[in-house]
């Protein structure tokens, strides 16, 4: 006879992490085995992951999909199965309403890779602290939870929506000195996106910028723009054009915008630490965060 299942740590772990990484696969949405082994375990032990997420997946914690292509399938995604979320809420988890396993499913490729991607570099960021000490991420919000209480501005009379990818709070600590922040406004490109949207994108950012509003975290005072993509170093000069572009006649926000290529795979020392990130006044690339 089937023994019935136990939520034990190691399979709570993938669900919530651990209280030195707390994050898991509730506060990232999405997520394949390789990410949440990054995030929590060695390479050597991707199968392990794997077998764990097939208990959860069997027992309705997770929801295990694919993306079906031509010739091959894709390594499975997870997201929360209605078994995760009743458990989450069991232990005190403050799940919203609007977290349905269901919604997840069915989804097209390009939101599937998109998200994916997101997590990445969600991971790189949070994988910052042991990379080095000084450096960690205080805080970040997933596009999830922007979209409950998203930025509203007016654009030439037309009330305009915000919703980042994800906002990041990336701190270094300093001897004797309060942790230096830096706040990002994260936008994930995947080169599919055309140049009249994009630039209607850059001008709703500038009028958010110009108009100080803040919430959340958000202190747009001292908030920047930072447009990441894994395509090309082409796509990045396209997007750093057409910013410039839209940008026209607002010369004191051109520093409030960044844009990186990344790779893959992706370590926390490329996202933060290498010069890769180009700005609108410089040709020259800088590195987000200085050792």
């Amino acid at each position: 006879m089937t023994r019935p299942f136990r939520m034990t740590p190691v399979y709570d772990l993938l669900l919530r992490g651990t209280p030195s990484m707390p994050i898991g696969l509730y506060h990232l949405h999405m997520a394949t085995a390789a990410q949440l082994t990054q995030l929590h375990y060695s390479p050597g032990t991707l199968k392990a992951v794997k077998k764990r997420l097939k208990v959860l997946a069997d027992n309705g914690y997770v929801r295990a999909d694919c993306i079906p292509t031509r010739f091959f399938r894709s390594p499975y995604y997870y997201t929360l199965g209605p078994a995760g979320i009743r458990y989450l809420m069991e232990v005190g988890i403050d799940v919203s309403a609007s977290l349905r396993a269901d919604k997840e499913a069915n989804k097209h490729y390009l939101f599937i890779d998109h998200a994916l991607e997101l997590t990445d570099i969600l991971i790189a960021a949070l994988r910052l602290r042991r990379a080095d000490p000084r450096f960690y991420l205080a805080r970040f919000l997933h596009e999830r939870e922007l979209k409950h209480t998203p930025f509203k501005v007016s654009q030439e009379g037309i009330r305009v929506t915000i919703v980042p990818d994800a906002f990041l709070d990336l701190r270094k600590r300093r001897m004797g000195m309060s942790d230096l922040s830096m706040l990002l406004a994260l936008e994930h490109d995947r080169g599919t996106e055309e140049q009249q949207h994009f630039k209607r994108r850059v001008q709703a950012y500038a009028a958010l910028l110009q108009s100080g509003a803040s919430k959340h975290l958000f202190d747009i005072e001292g908030m920047t723009v930072a447009f990441t993509t894994f395509v090309s170093a082409r796509r990045v000069a396209q997007m750093r054009e057409w910013t410039q572009a839209a940008l026209a006649g607002m010369p004191q926000l051109t520093s409030r915008f960044l844009f990186a290529e990344l790779p893959r795979p992706l370590e926390p020392h490329h996202l933060l630490f290498e010069r890769r990130w180009f700005t609108l006044q410089h040709e020259q690339p800088i590195a987000l965060l200085e050792k």
